[in-house]
């Protein structure tokens, strides 16, 4: 049945503010295939209008029409107090009202999805951490553009999953784009400017990577913000005691789940034991964790004795660090060749 049919309620939520809003988008369309709109559509925002006003406006009499739509976005905010207001109207709604509720990432098990499953329809809308990256690729599909491995990996650590910012980096990346190559990564970084807490994550993940080249540029713009050395050799750190801890962990035959629990990492967080951690980790033992940690140790005693220049403590540690885990695990590939 579709979601504009002899329905009283039907809500739309996710995990992402640009799917509920290309989805009412759709909706919109189809609701003016059957209603003048500008007479027979209402939308209201939950938190900035009451819903006492709402349901008002849910009773109106569609005008030359049998159908009336009432739109309330951010239907998250709605109180308790007010679901249960909006569970009285649900026992009589109105007929021929449709009354669409947006809302962006309730719980499923929350009041709001359960109380209109009962009376109406629900749609959940979500993209994964996993899908994002082929959701920002047909993105720039769409503009004509092929986008490069690295360009695409730095958006997302730049930007979050947040598609919303995504769509509005794809289309600022096309705006500027010159040529038929595809989008690289130095296009990447000259365009689009992570939040500073994102762009030392991304800093650290290309050192951890060994990713060298990209490293360098990323920690030459954080220096150009005003980033202070110290912060991120102690973030480097930071990063390879986890590696450290996850390893021995890992070697200790531990489970994901047990893993996540012994480093006591969020659990929306746990994503990071697969998505970073694990690859970070392959290839390394322990020795090199040690030798790496030992390096920084190194970095961080120079720069705070005055021996060596903040941003050349900074820069040596990058390469020294970025060079030995590429070099170690370019070694593991060569062997595994023969």
């Amino acid at each position: 049945m579709s979601p504009v049919g002899e329905i009283p309620v039907y809500l739309i939520y996710g995990n992402q503010r640009l799917l509920v809003e290309e989805e009412l988008a759709m909706l919109r369309v189809k609701m003016a295939q059957k209603t003048d709109l500008e007479f027979n559509l209402a939308v209201f925002e939950a938190g900035e209008d009451a819903l006492e006003r709402i349901l008002q406006s849910a009773e109106t009499v569609p005008m030359a029409s049998d159908r009336r739509y009432v739109i309330v976005k951010e239907a998250q905010k709605l109180t308790s107090s007010e679901l249960k207001l909006l569970s009285r109207y649900l026992d009589n709604p109105a007929e021929g009202t449709l009354l669409v509720l947006a809302a962006v990432d309730p719980k499923p098990t929350s009041s709001l999805v359960r109380l209109v499953e009962k009376a109406g329809r629900v749609k959940e809308l979500a993209k994964t951490r996993s899908q994002v990256p082929g959701w920002v690729r047909e993105r720039f599909k769409k503009e004509g553009l092929r986008v490069s491995g690295k360009a695409l990996a730095y958006l997302q650590e730049a930007l979050g999953d947040d598609l919303m910012s995504l769509e509005k980096a794809v289309e600022k990346i096309a705006i500027y784009h010159q040529g038929g190559e595809e989008v690289d990564l130095d296009e990447a970084l000259a365009l689009v400017s992570p939040s500073a807490e994102r762009s030392v994550f991304e800093y650290v993940d290309r050192v951890a990577l060994g990713d060298a080249e990209t490293a360098l540029k990323l920690m030459r713009r954080l220096l150009e913000q005003g980033e202070r050395p110290e912060h991120l050799l102690n973030a480097l750190s930071r990063r390879f005691r986890e590696l450290l801890l996850y390893h021995a962990l890992r070697d200790e035959g531990r489970t994901e789940g047990e893993i996540v629990a012994c480093m006591s990492i969020p659990p929306k967080r746990a994503w990071m034991i697969t998505k970073k951690l694990k690859p970070q980790a392959s290839g390394l033992e322990e020795g090199d964790f040690l030798a790496i940690l030992s390096l920084l140790v190194e970095a961080e005693w120079n720069l705070k004795a005055g021996r060596w220049e903040r941003d050349y403590a900074l820069e040596r540690a990058t390469v020294g660090v970025a060079g030995r885990v590429a070099g170690k695990r370019g070694r593991g590939r060569a062997r595994r060749a023969f």
